[in-house]
């Protein structure tokens, strides 16, 4: 189908494996959809708990070819 995102679901997929490997590392998804995920650490260390800055939100992206990264999100704003 024109314009469909993950014609194959190579991208679904890859991102479900990824997903169900960080939630047993004690990882809960906040949110996604088919092709990106919003992923929080269950527990940050201490030491992290105490920055103003929330490092414990990740953005995960699947790209065209099925690879999977993830990089720091932005903080919730108030």
């Amino acid at each position: 189908m024109a314009g469909e995102v993950d014609p194959g679901g190579e991208r679904t997929r890859a991102l479900a494996a990824f997903l169900e490997k960080k939630v047993t590392e004690g990882f809960h998804i906040e949110t996604h959809t088919d092709t990106h995920a919003i992923i929080v650490q269950s527990r940050p260390p201490f030491w992290r708990r105490l920055r103003r800055r929330d490092s414990s939100r990740y953005v995960v992206q699947v790209d065209e070819h099925g690879k999977v990264s993830m990089s720091t999100a932005e903080p919730i704003r108030n």
